[in-house]
């Protein structure tokens, strides 16, 4: 499908996942549409993309308040500014995710094409944390007249929730930029020389440091592991709201020498990190598809991951990674030094995992599977 010129897209996320949204947006604006990017709450979000229009609900001034009664004031301003968007911007369609906030928003709003996006955790753990969750969970899934995820298991869970037909559904991983992500030994080279770490075995985790990426079970594996290998180094990139936290168990375990806090690193400085890297490791709880490990992937990295169904979908224990049970320590710290101990076993998963990326990782053809979800609502629509 040819983009139809002028054809409104309002863009609708909750502002805190500002390198997934810079993805849907950019291609949007590439791909000829005309792009609003309306946010629930800035909470700090640096998402600007040339082309776009930008909006702001203001939700965040109301939930750092911390009052329930402020916060559902909050959510009543967001949306009636929302519902004065929509009567403003005039969309031909809306594409909205996070679940409870911007896909319930939309619909209430009654607007119509809604394409509903959930990220991943707004249905495998939102739903489970309070009758209210699942309520709104299942009133927005049967209000979306389609529904995109990037997982089975999150479809799975989506028709068992709201027992949506299964042809309203369309998993398709969102992938990564392959020109980016890919092997790149100059950048290898470079980085380790200028971390001073050319003789180190490099351990990378960059999930944000949130509960659910699990990051306290990593750190705990890590002294089981030093002791095995002991010129290991971890880059520990991301932020988030447990960071203090994980400070301190650093210090707790004595891992100052080995763990460095890089922080926010942008998308377009990924690569140089992953390249300097021998492992990936990831210890979350849950997840959908997780772009992190994609772009390790594409990398040519070995991977060490639990065991998350919609991980599952991309790793096999085995063959081109090891998966470990979730929380489980020991089980975590002894897969890590099987692939730091055994170079070509790692090579050999990192080379398959480079030839899985390259398959079902690449954004730009997957991208077109979205283009085809706004073509079926607009033709439906009209």
């Amino acid at each position: 499908m040819e983009p139809i010129k002028g054809l409104r897209i309002l863009y609708f996320a909750d502002g805190s996942n500002s390198v997934h949204d810079w993805r849907f947006l950019s291609k949007l604006v590439e791909s000829g549409f005309d792009v609003f990017a309306v946010y629930y709450g800035w909470w700090g979000d640096t998402c600007t993309v040339e082309g776009t229009k930008k909006f702001s609900l203001g939700y965040e001034k109301y939930y750092q308040q911390g009052n329930a009664l402020i916060k559902f004031l909050g959510r009543l301003v967001a949306y009636m500014r929302f519902k004065n968007l929509l009567s403003k911007i005039k969309p031909d369609l809306v594409h909205a995710g996070w679940v409870p906030t911007c896909g319930f928003t939309t619909a209430l709003s009654n607007f119509h094409p809604f394409l509903l996006m959930p990220w991943g955790s707004d249905i495998l753990l939102v739903p489970k944390k309070s009758l209210f969750n699942r309520k709104i969970t299942e009133f927005t899934l049967r209000k979306a007249d389609m529904i995109t995820c990037d997982a089975e298991t999150v479809k799975k869970e989506i028709i068992q929730l709201a027992h949506s037909p299964e042809e309203k559904i369309v998993v398709f991983p969102w992938g990564i930029d392959l020109s980016l992500f890919k092997p790149d030994i100059s950048l290898r080279v470079n980085l380790r020389k200028r971390l001073g770490i050319e003789e180190k075995k490099v351990i990378i985790m960059n999930r944000s440091f949130k509960p659910v990426y699990g990051i306290e079970y990593f750190l705990r594996a890590l002294p089981m592991v030093w002791e095995k290998v002991p010129n290991i180094y971890v880059l520990l990139i991301g932020s988030g709201p447990l960071e203090n936290k994980l400070r301190k168990l650093v210090d707790e375990l004595n891992l100052e020498l080995i763990v460095k806090f890089v922080g926010e690193v942008p998308n377009a400085e990924m690569p140089a990190y992953l390249n300097a890297s021998d492992l990936y490791v990831s210890s979350s709880l849950s997840d959908g598809t997780s772009l992190s490990l994609l772009e390790a992937m594409a990398c040519g990295l070995p991977v060490v991951v639990t065991d998350v169904p919609a991980i599952l979908e991309w790793v096999a224990d085995g063959e081109n990674g090891l998966v470990v049970p979730r929380q489980s320590i020991e089980e975590l710290a002894e897969a890590i030094v099987h692939l730091l101990e055994n170079e070509d076993l790692a090579s050999e998963m990192g080379n398959k995992n480079l030839v899985i990326a390259k398959e079902r990782a690449d954004w730009n053809k997957n991208f077109q599977k979205l283009v085809q979800i706004y073509e079926k609502l607009l033709t439906k629509g009209s």
